[in-house]
């Protein structure tokens, strides 16, 4: 059962991030441990921190019925060195009582230098690969090496430096770094393309050629490439208005995970936009010029807006 200290903890630490973001020019920085999905393997883990090599938290963070285990947060305390190194130990385990742990599920351990003026995130995430494979599978590497810790099932530099740390946000759980949008992402692209099997650039002014759907509806289709925004979970909206006559196709909307493309570029293609969509009607666009315009907005709010400047061609493929 959870003490009333513990079921306060995260509340603490979010208000205690709050208020020094704007008052502490030493910066903060907040360790955040959230967890892959391990089939309920973890039943407790403790999070011990060095600060300039003398300890400073032992936390042991267990499952209750009511209470989430992860994500958990811990605020650390520089004791005024504006540059402090800090050391980070998670030892996860799959009992949840004190007297009968079980063997150590994974050990993760971290490294980092807080930043002045610079309120941050060190996020530790509990990986299956990197597990001594009580939760199936093939086992994680043992690290036997000094500073060295198990990501992505591969023994690497325990070391985070300033730039792989992000910004501290209250909902940093929900914004886990992806393929589509990195830890400190820039400002959201969206680039509007064309494409039923894959994205293809489109050009101003461009003719695209409708056709006639298996449905008896009149489609073009629209590819995008982004970035920063996350890979999961966003909503793609269409819509459509001829200039001049300022006459709007009815928007669509889509959930669909985006794929890797190269640059650092994510992508989707195949999406059909009826030039009929709600029932209006599709003739008056033929041989005319369309704005198409594609927003994506992500699960962290983020949003980003693309806009092609199209032809569509007078005729229409299969009809």
């Amino acid at each position: 059962m959870a003490t009333r200290s513990s079921l306060l903890f995260p509340f603490l630490v979010l208000t205690y991030a709050a208020c020094t973001s704007h008052t502490d020019p030493a910066g903060t920085l907040v360790i955040g441990v959230q967890s892959e999905d391990l089939n309920g393997a973890v039943g407790s883990f403790r999070l011990t921190t060095t600060v300039d090599g003398a300890p400073q938290a032992d936390k042991f963070y267990r499952a209750d019925r009511n209470i989430p285990l992860l994500p958990q947060e811990l605020a650390v305390d520089g004791k005024g060195n504006a540059t402090a190194a800090v050391e980070v130990r998670v030892e996860a385990y799959p009992g949840f009582d004190p007297t009968s742990l079980g063997p150590t599920l994974l050990t993760r351990t971290a490294r980092a230098v807080m930043v002045p003026g610079k309120d941050l995130l060190l996020r530790i995430r509990l990986e299956s690969r990197c597990t001594t494979g009580l939760v199936g599978g093939v086992p994680g590497p043992t690290c036997s090496l000094p500073h060295q810790t198990c990501i992505a099932g591969v023994c690497t530099d325990d070391f985070l430096p300033a730039s792989a740390l992000e910004p501290y946000v209250p909902n940093w759980p929900q914004n886990t770094p992806d393929l589509c949008r990195p830890a400190n992402p820039g400002p959201p692209e969206v680039i509007v393309g064309t494409g039923q099997t894959d994205y293809l650039p489109l050009t101003d002014g461009q003719t695209v050629q409708a056709e006639l759907g298996p449905q008896g509806g009149h489609h073009f289709y629209v590819a995008i490439r982004l970035k920063n925004l996350k890979r999961s979970g966003s909503t793609t909206t269409i819509s459509g208005l001829q200039p001049g006559t300022n006459v709007a196709i009815p928007p669509t909307s889509f959930v669909f995970t985006f794929d890797g493309d190269e640059g650092g570029y994510c992508k989707l293609y195949g999406l059909r936009y009826q030039l009929d969509n709600g029932g209006i009607d599709w003739t008056q666009f033929l041989g005319k010029p369309l704005d198409v315009t594609v927003k994506v907005k992500d699960s962290t709010g983020a949003e980003g807006t693309g806009v092609a400047h199209i032809n569509i061609a007078t005729t229409v493929i299969g009809g």
